[in-house]
């Protein structure tokens, strides 16, 4: 296959970092959808393969090969569904809950929080555990304890990280997130 030009080979280091790097994401989504881990799971493992399968596939950017895998996932969610509720073949409005809005929705949430999680990978270590810590609802205070410094220090590594996400995301991107999605952490 191809990306952006660069021919990556589905045993190379390139192919196993795309792999790392897309597998969770995808394999959430299937779990999303179908409410069921474990299928979830295979899922995404069935989407890799049939990748694997079609080698000479040509993506523009890693974008588009992740859209691609979106639809894939969609599309073997969709069959399961059919499969379980005995469905013909039907159009999604015509009583499959999962609808279009629904599944453009978790595709959305998914990038959002790849994108929130690449962000606080660039942080320093401990910018990476203030945050973190801050966004599964811990205090100033808790947070002073738990990475054993002072209050003072924990208000001025939160600042700097904030103010790295805000120019890496912008802000009213990071406001969305602190704000609705605590609970993903």
């Amino acid at each position: 296959m191809k990306i952006a030009g660069q021919l990556i080979e589905y045993n190379s280091h390139e192919f196993k970092v795309l792999f790392d790097g897309l597998f969770p994401a995808m394999s959430l989504l299937a779990t999303r959808i179908l409410r069921d881990e474990d299928r979830g799971r295979d899922i995404a493992q069935e989407a890799f393969v049939k990748l694997w399968e079609r080698d000479s596939e040509d993506f523009a950017s890693e974008n588009a090969l992740r859209a691609y895998l979106y639809v894939l996932i969609k599309n073997a969610c969709l069959s399961e569904i059919r499969k379980e509720k005995n469905f013909k073949r039907t159009s999604i409005e015509d009583g499959l809950f999962v609808q279009e809005q629904e599944f453009l929705n978790e595709v959305l949430r998914e990038e959002t929080y790849r994108l929130l999680r690449d962000a606080i990978k660039d942080l320093s270590p401990q910018g990476q555990r203030v945050v973190t810590l801050a966004l599964r609802g811990y205090t100033n205070q808790d947070i002073s304890e738990e990475l054993e410094v002072s209050i003072n220090t924990v208000k001025t590594l939160k600042k700097r990280a904030y103010k790295s996400l805000r120019e890496k995301l912008g802000s009213q991107f990071v406001v969305l997130l602190l704000t609705e999605l605590i609970r993903f952490f």
